[in-house]
């Protein structure tokens, strides 16, 4: 049996934008408008042997909708072409067997209590309602009021009865009932393409290959497991519609039926301003009142997505204000020790927001960066590079120079993907890594972060996230963020961080309200930031090339396709190579290719999964190079946390230009690599001395994670 959440689609998976018109149609991985509302549907796959052949399967497939639905359609066993024409695909939708589904009533869905399967009476039970029906929009169906199903025993693509191995490829057509009106949106939908392996749990993640002639690529596959860099159940499918700048927003693939609308509604909140309600995507509800006014008085940005932008990482502009940074401040004590400084209270913030013709004033000063210091070096056979380190300035409200803080470090928002997989990894796992390390051949010893946490000071826990792992947890991390980021408190860190300052008053008072954001809403943004599925990787042996119109396929001649082969298969190679390459280099003493999750997480989706993060979570000195004067914790200013790999190629089509490094100084991935000084230089040094091809393939691999 298995069971995962699964969403609304505006278009099919395979649905490229056409190159003559690419902005016609509305791609696979949005999240069309009202994505909160009446859009989840949870899905059971109850798979039985065949009463007729043992040898055979059947499958029964129940969906639980969060709303009424009519005109349900099945699309199972995808096959891209008709009879007439068997060698070419004629549609991005066509399945073999597009059928309707049928009602399952009384059903009542009681915890522990499942469906007895195969149904004797399938054929008996009612088909759902053709036409639309009233509905009152306020009444959703009540627990196992509305369930639907399907009944496969056979391959509409294969064409025979279902064996052991066999893939099942289904999607639904989805309409909602009742009057929706302009309010709510549009009312016909798609929802995610679910690869099912008979005789395996869980849906899988699939990419593209060939059907029935070389030139094709459509037939779903499943991805190889050395490119499940979330693991079997949190690694998205292959980016069929060719949107990577969406690829970081989806759920996990096994997200379970339970967690499906938190996730929405987590995301909701994640793309909500706390000054004004509003939403960052159009087309939603204008204002989502209950969140106004939360923010500030003092913050950085009043939505995580204005930093997180496509939940990507943040970079900073030449000679603008550094407001989707993260800017710790302090001082010196007596002792020159690091102390709270007490202008900004050791977060400097610098929102300066306009939203509905209202302007909101967050700022406590203005950082920039006035310009950067040149760094020039050669690799082994001459060839010149330059790196660059910023110069910052300070100002004041009336724009008049200030003195940078005594100590200070500019951080940029990390990418999310795959936090609740690294928070899933046991702790006894970091302690032997940081124990093996204490023999690596380089020197490139590690050490855990060790945090008090929030709720009790004197439990002590391993911290993993941020770029000195100063959170142990998804929820200390994002309490933090809320309060440092966008002055918005919790119950985990009740307290304005601004009111440290002695200019804080004004933090200080907004304290007298409490925790701003529930605890219920807190924990809607924990699940949907410890849910975000991990791409899998790219440019794996066999994966076909991206954006190909169908229309443009079809036209292409033989040598044209080929040559396009060519160059993908060229660049599959070179990444397999690259991979070999960053482990000859001794990459791996700290980007730890494979960790794997313990099975005592809260989240069953997150645990027993053999993921690919390319880190080990641990301190590890990098050297004057990268280093500030601002300690945390354990770490030294030298010191940081091994950042994941996974992602890293995709971050510039989230967001072009993104910078890389903790303060975003790298321009490109070669530049983050020749960066690394301490524990990390002598693998450096070996890149420097590879040959430039090399060099390249080393980079192409790290852009495929």
């Amino acid at each position: 049996m298995t069971r995962f959440g699964n969403r609304t689609r505006d278009r099919h998976a395979r649905e490229q934008p056409d190159p003559a018109n690419p902005g016609a149609s509305d791609p696979y991985t949005q999240f069309a408008a009202h994505y909160f509302e009446r859009r989840t549907h949870e899905v059971t796959i109850y798979e039985n042997v065949s009463p007729k052949n043992p040898a055979n399967r059947e499958l029964t497939i129940v969906v639980v909708p969060q709303w009424w639905w009519y005109d349900t359609n099945f699309r199972e066993g995808y096959i891209g072409r008709n009879g007439s024409d068997p060698l070419l695909p004629t549609h991005v939708a066509l399945y073999g067997n597009n059928g309707g589904m049928k009602v399952l009533t009384p059903f009542t869905l009681l915890k522990g209590a499942d469906l007895k399967t195969p149904l004797a009476n399938y054929d008996a039970l009612p088909s759902v309602p053709k036409a639309n029906y009233n509905t009152d929009l306020n009444v959703p169906p009540k627990n196992g009021e509305f369930v639907l199903v399907k009944k496969i025993t056979s391959s509409a693509a294969l064409r025979r009865d279902l064996r052991p191995g066999d893939l099942v490829e289904f999607e639904l057509g989805v309409f909602l009932a009742g009057n929706q009106g302009a309010a709510l949106g549009r009312f016909n939908y798609y929802s995610d393409v679910v690869v099912y392996k008979v005789g395996e749990a869980g849906s899988r993640s699939w990419f593209r290959d060939r059907c029935c002639d070389t030139q094709i690529p459509w037939d779903s596959r499943l991805v190889p497991s050395s490119a499940l860099s979330g693991g079997p159940m949190m690694t998205l499918q292959e980016d069929t519609s060719n949107n990577p700048e969406m690829n970081f927003l989806q759920a996990g693939t096994n997200i379970a039926g339970i967690n499906m609308q938190p996730f929405v509604s987590g995301r909701r909140l994640f793309h909500t301003s706390f000054l004004t309600g509003s939403h960052a995507e159009a087309g939603n509800p204008t204002l989502f009142t209950t969140q106004a006014g939360k923010a500030g008085p003092k913050f950085q940005q009043p939505a995580c997505i204005s930093c997180h932008f496509g939940n990507g990482k943040s970079t900073p502009e030449l000679g603008k204000a550094l407001d989707k940074m993260v800017v710790l401040t302090g001082d010196n004590d007596a002792a020159g020790k690091l102390v709270v400084d007490t202008r900004f209270g050791g977060h400097l913030l610098q929102g300066l927001i306009t939203d509905g013709g209202t302007t909101f004033d967050g700022r406590q000063a203005t950082l920039k960066i006035a310009g950067y210091d040149q760094i020039t070096g050669k690799y082994s056979e001459g060839t010149p590079y330059t790196l660059q380190k910023a110069r910052y300035a300070l100002f004041d409200l009336a724009g008049q120079p200030m003195p940078l803080p005594a100590r200070m470090s500019v951080r940029t928002a990390p990418h999310l993907p795959g936090m609740g997989l690294l928070e899933a990894v046991p702790e006894s796992t970091l302690q032997a890594l940081a124990a093996a390390s204490t023999r690596d051949a380089d020197g490139a010893v590690g050490r855990l972060q060790i945090i008090p946490d929030p709720a009790d000071p004197t439990i002590r826990r391993v911290g993993r996230f941020g770029w000195r792992g100063t959170s142990a947890s998804v929820l200390q991390q994002v309490a933090s963020a809320l309060n440092g980021d966008m002055g918005v408190t919790t119950s985990v860190f009740p307290k304005h961080f601004c009111g440290a300052a002695t200019a804080g008053a004004d933090c200080r008072s907004a304290d007298l309200k409490g925790p701003e954001l529930s605890d219920a809403d807190l924990e809607l943004m924990v699940r949907y930031t410890s849910l975000l599925a991990v791409p899998a990787q790219r440019n794996f042996p066999g994966e076909q090339p991206l954006g190909i119109h169908a229309k443009t396929i079809l036209s292409q001649t033989s040598t044209q396709t080929a040559a396009q082969e060519q160059a993908e298969t060229t660049l599959q190679a070179r990444v397999t190579r690259g991979g070999e390459l960053f482990a000859q280099v001794r990459c791996t003493a700290c980007h730890v290719s494979t960790l794997t999750t313990g099975d005592t997480h809260r989240f069953f989706e997150l645990k027993r999964q053999t993921i690919r993060p390319y880190t080990d979570l641990l301190l590890h000195d990098m050297g004057p190079e990268l280093a500030d004067n601002y300690p945390q914790g354990l770490a030294s200013g030298q010191e940081w946390r091994t950042a994941p790999l996974w992602g890293l190629g995709l971050l510039n089509s989230v967001r072009p230009g993104t910078g890389f490094l903790h303060d975003g100084r790298a321009r490109t991935l070669e530049e983050a690599v020749l960066w690394h000084g301490g524990q990390g230089a002598l693998s450096r040094d070996r890149f420097k001395a590879m040959p430039a091809d090399d060099r390249q393939k080393l980079i192409d691999f790290v852009k495929s994670l």
